[in-house]
């Protein structure tokens, strides 16, 4: 007999049609879905349109009569203090809290003013009744009481107290200025001093001499005082003059005389720095004019004076004045029709255009001061030439200074 007859036959194949879970399932006679046949020992599952009211299996503890009206779970502990992220607000706000109309806001349509309004247990509502009133409320209501009373406001009284003070200042100022300041200095009036003079009151700078020549002293103290005048180009006298409380001097007159060049004076050489020694060959030559003078006589005598602006700058040194008002009065004495240029030279620093300004800037400048000491305006013209027509070289401090000039040329005879 063979092997093979001794092992059985491979079984038939499953029926999985007649197969069922193993499943207990709950002895309910209620008729159930296949759902719920597959749930493995879990209770009951609520019906499909149930899910949405699923709560939490706990019971709670009513505690619907407290303040709060809040559900606690158990072993949790109250609140020590009232749970302010839970109340709701009761709102209730009337319109007119609002203080404005509805209309107010494009009418038609009322936007009431809402306020939170919370409902507090009574005894946290016992800490914010009753309060004593701050500073200021207790004032405002004093002051409301003595308005009804018809008393002096608070604020009356501080403004009558105010202006008591300030009257009272006014008061002493006025006897400070009638009792000291005016009585106890004089003044005194300086003429006929050279233009831009230095005025000095017992060796102390006060001021500078107007373009008449003429400063008003105010304000020096009562006694013997010492009054230079002090010009590099003039001599002037040191004066001295006395005044008492209140006084007021007569005009005292500068009576300062032109400084000749000295013999010592190189006028054909005139270097860098020699500004005064320029006006004082200025003014010897202006002086040594014959009488009359001649056109040619005069120019030259003008271009001797050295006018040294300022870098940049156009405006005349107010020492220099007094040189511009002598040649003024040479100028007005020229036969009538002889027209002068004035004209402006600069050395060569900076930009061409620049300097060209500079230089209509400065014989402008020139020309209106010679103006205002009485040439006619007919007699004189301007121009400017940069640094196109230098008289020496610019390679040295020497030459750049002689180069910086105003000079004089006859237009017509």
């Amino acid at each position: 007999m063979s092997e093979d007859n001794k092992f059985p036959p491979p079984p038939p194949p499953d029926d999985f049609s007649k197969t069922t879970p193993n499943i207990r399932l709950p002895d309910d006679d209620a008729p159930q879905s296949d759902w719920d046949k597959t749930n493995y020992n879990f209770p009951k599952q609520p019906a499909e349109d149930e899910w949405g009211k699923t709560v939490t299996n706990i019971k709670p503890i009513d505690t619907s009569g407290s303040d709060l009206e809040k559900t606690f779970y158990p072993g949790s502990k109250p609140p020590s203090t009232p749970e302010w992220g839970m109340t709701e607000p009761n709102i209730n706000v009337n319109a007119a809290d609002i203080g404005t109309n509805p209309d107010d806001f494009g009418g038609g349509q009322s936007y009431d003013k809402t306020t939170p309004y919370f409902q507090l247990p009574d005894a946290e509502r016992a800490k914010y009744q009753n309060l004593p009133p701050t500073p200021a409320e207790q004032a405002a209501k004093k002051e409301q009481e003595e308005s009804a009373k018809g008393g002096i406001p608070t604020w009356a009284w501080i403004a009558a107290a105010l202006g008591a003070v300030f009257f009272f200042m006014i008061v002493v100022l006025a006897v400070v200025y009638f009792l000291i300041s005016r009585d106890a200095s004089f003044e005194v009036t300086i003429n006929n001093a050279p233009i831009g003079s230095t005025i000095l009151v017992d060796g102390v700078p006060i001021g500078v001499t107007d373009e008449s020549g003429s400063r008003r002293l105010q304000n020096l103290r009562a006694g013997d005082r010492e009054i230079k005048i002090v010009h590099p180009n003039f001599d002037c006298p040191v004066r001295r003059v006395t005044g008492t409380d209140g006084e007021k001097k007569p005009a005292l007159d500068a009576g300062c005389t032109a400084i000749a060049a000295k013999s010592t004076d190189d006028c054909g050489n005139i270097r860098f720095g020699e500004d005064d020694k320029a006006e004082r060959c200025y003014n010897s030559a202006l002086d040594a004019l014959p009488d009359p003078f001649t056109a040619e006589d005069l120019v030259k005598a003008l271009n001797i004076l050295i006018i040294n602006f300022e870098s940049g700058k156009s405006d005349i040194p107010p020492v220099r004045l007094a040189a511009l008002q002598k040649g003024a009065n040479f100028i007005k004495k020229l036969p009538q029709g002889i027209v002068l240029e004035v004209g402006g030279h600069t050395d060569n620093v900076g930009q061409p255009a620049s300097n060209q300004t500079l230089s209509e800037a400065r014989a402008n400048a020139v020309k209106t001061a010679l103006v205002k000491f009485g040439v006619a305006d007919s007699t004189l013209q301007t121009r400017g030439y940069g640094a196109a027509k230098p008289i020496t070289t610019n390679d040295t401090v020497d030459g750049k200074f002689r180069n910086r000039r105003i000079e004089y040329s006859i237009v017509k005879k």
